[in-house]
């Protein structure tokens, strides 16, 4: 149980947040400004490789702080497999992404007249005892620090964390914040984060099915993307195509990492990413906004059962890289799955996007896929998402500054570095056919997020643990588990209405 919990903790790291909530500024329109751009050049030429559409914020003022060294406090990047978790770069070394990142940092201090000073911690531990110490002393150390969020969560429900609205220049409303994300991440109607393309890691970590275009030919499967575009990718096709892929290649009677598997990945990986593609959440909203279980409703249980009894109720069809003993593909439980992938070993593997650069070097074809819906009448591909905070202590100094710049990073990041990371990293570089574009681009606009598997990962672990323990009985699980979730939703809402 430890393992598997210290293992989810390490997958959950995420909900990069710049800080959201409705600002006490005038908000329309107008204050938005979009100037279509030349048609996107060649990817080898990255000092042009931008956006297609140019975005401002009319709103901000002119402001100079006349040499102001804005300071950004993050772990040290390669935290977790292949996030961006950079605040800054120092100089632009040819790599699309990170030249991106430079060229809009130094926009942003010549426009407002100062200087990014990235203070790179050792660990994600290191950043939330630094946040909790700076804020308890009410000490001015840093503008920004990133934490993951379930330890960014609790310091908001401490009163550690200043809510936007009290950032006079965050305007939730324009098109460089995740709308649909950032509705479900209030409490009581106050929003202490909210999502915004600086957080390029929300895109980075989040789910989506790769599959082996060998493999779909050796089997007949057809066009998978035309599946996607007629909105038949479903959670039955996808287990129809993982049983016909499955297969025992040793011929000796057990299914193991000798063989080839329909589904790849890690209980974390695959459990939540499946239930949320299919549109619930095992934590929901009250009339409200606070939280409650909803991990009872009928949908609910019609969805795990689903996915349980078509993993376990019959030939085994999925490998978990993590719980299932490997000798072939590396002692490390955290790259099985991406290996037996790389070796023809299955025909799907679920995993975050920021995987698909490390299979680069991979020799048969593979495609990008979001995660299927439940059935045809879903009324969109939904994404599970996750990201890093970027949160603002209650000790930091001149809020309306730090807003500024923060709203500053947002606009700049939709500009810069999500184009340079969506539009040509990986769909360039990393991706192998054009009809992957299409499918990142429904990758992006599908994000969502469950509150179980974020805010309180603890609760979507327990889930994880039921398919993994094979108890197939959710309902009976929900009473075993009831009174402890409940008891922690009710504990945050307590401290949320406190902070009123």
């Amino acid at each position: 149980m430890k393992k598997f919990v210290l293992f989810i903790l390490i997958l959950a790291l995420g909900v990069g947040f710049a800080a959201g909530c409705q600002p006490d500024v005038p908000q329309s329109d107008a204050n938005t400004k979009e100037t279509p751009s030349p048609e996107s050049p060649d990817a080898n030429e990255p000092a042009e490789e931008a956006a297609p559409l140019h975005y401002e914020a009319a709103y901000l003022p002119d402001a100079d702080y006349n040499g102001y060294g804005f300071r950004m406090v993050s772990p040290p990047n390669g935290t977790w497999n292949l996030i961006t978790l950079e605040a800054d770069v120092e100089e632009e070394t040819g790599d699309i992404l990170y030249d991106a990142i430079y060229r809009r940092n130094r926009l942003i201090e010549q426009k407002y007249n100062i200087v990014f000073n990235a203070v790179v911690l050792d660990s994600y531990d290191a950043c939330t005892g630094r946040f909790q110490r700076s804020s308890k002393a009410g000490s001015d150390d840093f503008d920004l620090c990133m934490m993951i969020p379930q330890h960014a969560w609790p310091q908001a429900l401490e009163g550690n964390v200043v809510p936007v609205n009290q950032l006079p220049h965050l305007d939730i409303t324009q098109p460089w914040y995740i709308r649909a994300v950032n509705e479900s991440v209030s409490i009581g109607g106050k929003h202490f984060f909210a999502y915004s393309d600086e957080c390029l890691n929300l895109f980075e970590i989040s789910y989506c099915i790769l599959f082996n275009k060998g493999l779909t030919a050796d089997l007949g499967l057809g066009n998978m993307y035309n599946l996607v575009k007629e909105n038949k990718w479903t959670m039955d096709v996808f287990f129809d195509y993982a049983r016909l892929a499955a297969a025992d290649l040793d011929g000796d009677g057990a299914m193991t990492d000798a063989d080839q598997y329909g589904i790849l990945g890690m209980s974390a990986t695959v459990y939540p990413p499946l239930w949320q593609g299919a549109g619930i959440s095992i934590v929901g909203k009250d009339e409200d906004d606070y939280h409650v279980f909803a991990g009872d409703d009928e949908k609910v249980y019609n969805v795990l059962n689903k996915i349980y009894e078509n993993m376990f109720g019959g030939k085994k069809i999925y490998f978990d890289g993590y719980f299932d003993k490997s000798s072939s593909f590396g002692n490390n439980s955290l790259q099985v799955a991406q290996n037996q992938f790389a070796a023809n070993r299955g025909l799907f593997y679920a995993d975050a996007v920021s995987l698909i650069p490390l299979l680069r070097a991979m020799e048969t074809d593979f495609g990008i896929l979001p995660v299927p819906k439940y059935d045809e009448s879903q009324d969109k591909y939904y994404t599970s998402s996750k990201g890093w905070i970027n949160c603002v202590s209650v000790s930091a100094g001149d809020l309306a500054r730090t807003s500024v710049i923060m709203e500053a990073l947002a606009v700049e990041s939709k500009n810069h570095t999500l184009p340079a990371y969506i539009e040509i990293a990986l769909r360039t570089k990393y991706s192998r056919d054009d009809e992957s574009q299409e499918m990142l681009d429904i990758i992006e606009k599908g994000r969502i997020l469950d509150l179980s598997f974020s805010l309180y990962g603890g609760i979507a672990d327990k889930y994880c643990f039921a398919f993994v323990e094979k108890n197939g009985n959710f309902a009976s699980f929900v009473d075993k588990n009831i009174n402890a979730i409940n008891k922690e939703l009710d504990k945050a809402n307590e401290m949320a209405r406190s902070l009123e």
